[in-house]
């Protein structure tokens, strides 16, 4: 006597008692949002590059824990890698700050006639709900036309609300938008 459990049978009911939890997408916003004033033609044109922990530089986002801890969330992911992510927000960051600059991404290679070199470590990213967002930064900006190095640090925070991971995304671009500012004043 055949069974009446076929294999597309048995497979049918292990697919639906499987999670079907939707993933979600984030990116990161540059900040001011609103710039509708004008831009003149750009007369520096720079280079950025933006390197993040391997331990944040996830597909998912990474919150902190206590204890050390770590929760990685599986369906709450970035749009994007997020050191690709970071890049483009700060470059737009800066590049609002300085009416006159123009920023490429570091992947793209030096395009011809750049005149200044950003590279922007990230050495420590926290973000802790309920608590705040949190990069360590240290960066190093040349100017090719004059030689002149400037190398910094510094800790930028911004609060983030607890249960909404929307202001993941939200908290850390604040944080990146005053290091675009800090950056924009190095650059000045």
């Amino acid at each position: 006597m055949k069974s009446p459990w076929t294999p597309a049978c048995i497979l049918l009911l292990l697919g639906a008692c499987a999670s079907t939890t939707p993933d979600h997408f984030y990116v990161l916003s540059a900040l001011p949002q609103d710039t509708r004033d004008a831009r003149p033609p750009p007369t520096v044109q720079a280079t950025l590059k933006v390197t993040l922990p391997a331990s944040a530089d996830r597909t998912e986002i990474v919150l902190n824990a206590s204890g050390g801890r770590v929760v990685i969330l599986e369906h709450e992911r970035w749009a994007a890698p997020l050191a690709d992510l970071a890049t483009q927000t700060l470059a737009r960051d800066i590049e609002r700050r300085l009416a006159d600059t123009l920023i490429f991404a570091h992947d793209l290679g030096r395009p011809k006639g750049a005149d200044v070199r950003i590279a922007v470590d990230v050495v420590q990213m926290t973000l802790r709900q309920g608590g705040e967002a949190r990069i360590e930064a240290q960066w190093q900006i040349s100017d090719l036309r004059s030689s002149k190095v400037v190398v910094g640090g510094g800790n930028f925070s911004a609060p983030l609300a607890d249960g909404d991971y929307a202001a993941v995304a939200r908290s850390l671009s604040e944080c990146l938008g005053l290091l675009g500012d800090r950056l924009a004043e190095e650059m000045r």
